[in-house]
């Protein structure tokens, strides 16, 4: 029976053991850090932009070397050989072009990049403070449910020796059981949003904040859509478009053919007034050059209008939503303004007031000084306040998150 509880004690403690190096703390900005390192999407944007990057060689793609050999009755009743080298290399001004329109693809990959960073960079920030507000708000039910256990404790006491009421006792447990209630919900959403933020990092670990609820505010105080990576990257799409168009445009321009032969031309040829006799180990070369002009213009012209018309699409995409991200913008700052006011008048006087209202109200009930009623009313008055503040610390920090996020900020805080 003994060897059996030494052994019991002993898996206990590795299970403890273990469970503990399961757990990372981080700060915020390490949770940061962690995900743009390890985040499978960023990974992906990055391969993408390296890809885009290789793909810029291909702008100056001279295509396949042409060659030839040729061998018959081609100059006389001999047989004669011919071997031709050619290469077609299309005008500069369309490598020059797609070279230009490589570098908008690249441009456009890396604020992709961006766009994915900046996504994850909010996701992150945001759930690693909804994680802070959790925890803070976990250790003031705990307090709360210190308070109403002796205060059901009490009531019970108070009924056994006859000075309390069933109502009293009932409702004291009752008040209990929520708090207790409220405090498992908690931590369940404790428990959902650790596993959240374990995703974004792609990590094996279970992350606890090391950092504590504390007030955010945002990077800029007159921020603006300028640096906004997704209204970048459609104004990106605009100038990717324009070069596709002055690429289709430039294709109408003629292709040059470049070459170099060596043949045999075995027979007498007149030299300085004397038949001279030439066999096939006597070579004669040349050059040529040639430009390719194409006849049928329709297939290429389609390509341009089309070019034009995806920019012109694409500008109008860009107006768009120019328009709905600066609204957002305005809708994020209006509620910025709003906690930040809320936010105001719980730190400078409800707040310190309901820590007050709490401590006077215990002191009164112990000392019978108020009854059940009145402290039931105090107590939940001082909770609903610290609970509220609480609330809108977090709602006015995730607001500043949002903020960061509109104005780009959120990869370069």
């Amino acid at each position: 029976m003994m060897k059996m509880k030494i052994r019991h004690s002993l898996l206990l403690l590795a299970a403890c053991w273990s469970q503990s190096f399961a757990q990372q703390a981080l700060t915020q900005q390490q949770a940061i850090d962690e995900a743009l390192k390890n985040n499978l999407m960023v990974k992906s944007g990055e391969h993408q932009l390296a890809a885009q990057k290789q793909l810029k060689n291909t702008a100056f793609d001279l295509g396949k070397t042409n060659l030839m050999w040729m061998h018959g009755q081609f100059n006389s009743i001999l047989k004669d050989n011919n071997y031709t080298l050619s290469q077609t290399i299309p005008f500069p001004t369309v490598m020059s072009s797609e070279a230009k329109l490589a570098q908008a693809n690249i441009e456009g990959s890396e604020i992709q990049l961006t766009i994915t960073q900046n996504d994850l960079v909010r996701q992150v920030r945001s759930v690693y403070n909804q994680l802070t507000y959790l925890i803070a708000l976990n250790r003031e039910l705990i307090l709360q449910d210190s308070v109403f256990s002796r205060f059901a404790t009490a009531t019970q006491v108070r009924y056994r020796v006859g000075e309390g009421t069933l109502l009293e006792k009932t409702t004291a447990e009752t008040q209990a059981m929520e708090i207790k209630n409220l405090l498992t919900q908690n931590e369940s959403d404790i428990a959902i949003y650790q596993r959240q933020l374990q995703t974004l990092l792609n990590s094996q670990a279970e992350i606890l904040p090391s950092d504590s609820l504390m007030r955010i505010d945002p990077v800029e105080a007159s921020p603006s859509v300028d640096f906004n990576p997704h209204l970048r990257f459609i104004q990106q799409e605009v100038t990717i478009a324009d070069r596709t168009r002055r690429v289709a445009r430039n294709k109408f321009l003629p292709d040059i053919t470049v070459g170099y032969f060596t043949q045999s031309l075995i027979g007498f040829q007149d030299i300085d007034n004397q038949n001279v006799f030439f066999d096939k180990n006597k070579r004669f070369t040349g050059f040529e050059l040639g430009l390719s002009f194409p006849l049928w213009f329709l297939p290429q012209q389609s390509r341009a209008k089309a070019a034009a018309l995806n920019q012109e699409a694409s500008e109008n995409k860009y107006r768009f939503y120019q328009n709905q991200i600066e609204g957002d913008l305005q809708r994020a700052q209006l509620e910025l303004a709003k906690n930040k006011n809320s936010l105001a008048f719980y730190q400078t006087n409800a707040n310190e007031n309901a820590s007050l209202i709490q401590s006077q109200a215990q002191r009164a009930f112990n000392e019978g000084e108020i009854g059940y009623l009145e402290f039931l009313q105090a107590v939940n008055q001082a909770r609903n306040i610290k609970f509220r503040y609480l609330e809108i610390l977090n709602q006015y920090n995730q607001s500043a998150i949002q903020l960061d996020y509109l104005t780009g900020k959120s990869v370069n805080r």
